[in-house]
């Protein structure tokens, strides 16, 4: 599940993320791996597609949603991930195998000011609590000044990542799912 920055300042990563993301899915190291994603952006407006997965084969829908987010319009300031947090927590079935993925992973991508930080973290808590499949939160950022953030998200700075090269930020991102799903 992949949660775009599409805000005032994170627009100008936003070519990035959706490279990241688009990797990700053509460069799955297993072809066994029943992997699916959601795609999720905020901007001035926030994209969901009813929070239903994509299957990493479904290059069709994958390709259209991507597009949809990357004309998203961007917020003329910050923006806050709370609503779409507390919308996939309420309409999500997290723990549906046969939806969504075995364990799956939360990534945030965060390039600006996040408003809503506690209220969003207190959200995540309760996913991790509610839900009885484990959930991996991640952060990858593009500089260092949002490390802090990021680290509020995840609770943890190994799951935060430096996003430098694209290549080596998707295999960062294979091995945290790989690392949850033993």
């Amino acid at each position: 599940m992949f949660f775009f920055d599409n805000s005032l300042y994170g627009k100008n990563s936003l070519q990035k993320q959706i490279k990241i993301v688009n990797q990700f899915v053509l460069n799955s190291p297993n072809s066994n791996d029943n992997i699916s994603t959601v795609l999720l952006s905020q901007g001035e407006t926030s994209y969901n597609k009813s929070f239903y997965p994509i299957l990493t084969d479904d290059f069709g829908e994958f390709y259209i949603t991507l597009s949809s987010i990357a004309n998203q319009t961007p917020s003329q300031g910050n923006i806050s991930y709370f609503f779409l947090t507390s919308e996939v927590a309420s309409k999500s079935r997290l723990n549906e195998n046969n939806i969504y993925t075995k364990n799956p992973i939360i990534v945030y991508f965060i390039d600006s000011y996040i408003n809503q930080i506690e209220n969003t973290r207190m959200i995540i808590n309760m996913m991790e609590n509610f839900f009885t499949t484990k959930i991996r939160v991640v952060s990858i950022i593009f500089d260092t000044m949002k490390t802090s953030a990021a680290t509020f998200f995840t609770k943890n700075s190994d799951f935060v990542h430096l996003s430098v090269d694209s290549r080596e930020t998707v295999q960062w991102l294979f091995s945290q799912y790989q690392k949850i799903s033993k």
